[in-house]
């Protein structure tokens, strides 16, 4: 017996529609988990809170994070399983997009902004999901950030489009969506979430691992600061990481680097 929470951060914009589609019930942040948390207690069962994403929105699971560490002192049992779609199936999700978008003239990929980090991020997936689409015109565009939606469209309108399908791609689902596709069929988010939720379990259950430490650093390799250049940074760099970044080494060398581009997270197992 367990209780499931999808933590919604900025990549699953429409909570209620994902609520509805995963028959899950979904926090848009710590003060929306404290029913549950009540839940859970009184049950005497694990709280399992799954980031609902597609692991691009790491400072949300670092949010999730502190705010289950903050519960467990209080004496709940909690675990922060993994991101409900990792960059791998997303990158799947949108080459089957496209594949199903050959013979129209572009294809939009639309998400709600992040960061700069997350965004960039989309980037890289969708560069990556067009290997074998090339002589398809795809854009990528973001509410609240550059390139907008309308810039987009505008862009495609001036080279000739008029076939546009537009793709959600981020886990924006349901009526507000317009008439954009979702990236996962419904069937696809349902069975995420027991997928995560299995993950979770095994992890709290088997290794004694209830996700928080490997959440809380889950957005520490983004970030301007992650490239050295302010001397401040290194202050309690020392530490060996030991979350599935594979680096074993102190921070307090001056060359610039950044992680962000694909750090496997030790709770993806």
């Amino acid at each position: 017996m367990s209780v499931t929470v999808l933590y919604a951060g900025a990549e699953a914009s429409t909570p209620g529609a994902l609520a509805a589609v995963t028959g899950t019930p979904v926090v848009t942040g710590p003060r929306g988990l404290a029913p549950y948390l009540d839940q859970a207690t009184g049950a005497d069962a694990p709280l399992i809170v799954l980031p609902s994403g597609t692991d691009r929105d790491l400072t949300s699971v670092t949010q999730a994070a502190q705010t289950l560490q903050w519960a467990q002192r209080s004496g709940a049992q909690v675990v922060l399983g993994p991101s409900l779609i990792d960059a791998t199936r997303a990158i799947a999700e949108m080459r089957r997009h496209l594949r199903d978008a050959r013979g129209k003239d572009a294809v939009l990929f639309l998400a709600r902004t992040v960061d700069p980090f997350a965004d960039a991020e989309l980037l890289r997936r969708v560069r990556l999901a067009r290997q074998f689409s090339e002589d398809l015109e795809v854009e990528v565009a973001f509410e609240g950030s550059w390139p907008t939606p309308e810039q987009a469209r505008e862009r495609l309108r001036r080279l000739g489009a008029s076939t546009v399908v537009e793709i959600r791609a981020d886990l924006a689902v349901g009526e507000d969506i317009g008439t954009a596709v979702p990236l996962f069929r419904a069937s696809a988010l349902t069975t995420a979430v027991e997928r995560a939720s299995h993950t979770a379990l095994h992890l709290l259950r088997d290794h004694h691992d209830d996700g928080i430490a490997a959440g809380l650093l889950a957005d520490h390799a983004t970030g301007f600061a992650h490239s050295h250049g302010d001397a401040d940074h290194h202050h309690g760099h020392g530490h060996p990481h030991a979350h599935g970044q594979g680096h074993e080494h102190g921070h307090g060398h001056g060359h610039p680097h950044d992680h962000s581009h694909d750090h496997p997270h030790s709770h993806h197992h």
